[in-house]
């Protein structure tokens, strides 16, 4: 049995690894704002062990807090799947919401990243999966933060991938595309079409471990890397602004 600690557990793709990993009679580790929601998935989780974690990680400190309150635990797999986003004018977004994106998005990750990765390769094994997005491939007018925080995961990650080939320490940068979840509602967009469902991503993600650092589910989303950038840059520009202009 081993134990799984998954950041944004509640709701999304980190409930879907949480299923996944249940499943499996795994001991699992759920970290997310909301009590209510927490309670929620790990009753759903039944008959599998878990434990819940109320923590907000884009508040100072919290990364830290949380590598506290698993201190006794060794972890073997952590999943750092929170994240926030917003959808409109980079220019009229608030510097409060700027600041708790960038907590959440890039500080929280590298942070318990490395406080874990640490341990890992202390005790010779481990795996670390940090969520990202198809948006670190390019960047994207009218959500230009998100793609950038996510750009910054992306990098970190990999670098991090190629220090530790040699410690038996796997890590991974998941880049989904479009996933059918609760991010858009609370970003300011509308949930593409072609939306993948989170089960999806999590079974894909989950059978191409011990390959390659970069993980992008969907054949049409890794299909789509083929398209120069600036030309993606563009279609996501067109997107937003044809979402944005709904809403009025």
């Amino acid at each position: 049995m081993k134990t799984i600690l998954i950041t944004g557990g509640s709701e999304g793709i980190g409930y879907s690894f949480a299923k996944a990993f249940a499943r499996k009679n795994n001991r699992i580790i759920l970290c997310a704002r909301n009590k209510d929601k927490l309670a929620k998935a790990a009753e759903s989780l039944f008959p599998a062990e878990v434990r819940t974690i109320s923590l907000d990680l884009s508040e100072k400190g919290s990364p830290g807090k949380l590598a506290d309150m698993c201190k006794e635990e060794e972890i073997d797999i952590l999943i750092n799947n929170a994240g926030i986003g917003y959808t409109g004018s980079s220019l009229l977004q608030s510097t409060e919401n700027l600041e708790k994106m960038i907590s959440l998005n890039i500080t929280a990750v590298l942070l318990l990243t490395r406080i874990f990765a640490e341990k890992m390769k202390q005790k010779g094994s481990g795996t670390i999966i940090n969520v990202a997005s198809t948006g670190a491939f390019q960047p994207g007018p009218y959500i230009a933060s998100y793609y950038a925080s996510k750009a910054a995961v992306l990098s970190y990650t990999e670098a991090l991938h190629e220090e530790l080939k040699k410690d038996n320490v796997q890590i991974y940068c998941l880049c989904p595309g479009p996933v059918a979840t609760d991010f858009y509602a609370k970003s300011g967009g509308k949930i593409p079409a072609l939306a993948q469902n989170a089960d999806e991503v999590v079974k894909y993600t989950l059978s191409h471990l011990h390959g390659k650092c970069v993980i992008i589910p969907g054949f049409a989303n890794r299909l789509a890397r083929i398209v120069p950038s600036s030309l993606r840059m563009h279609a996501v520009k067109k997107m937003k602004m044809n979402q944005l202009k709904k809403k009025k």
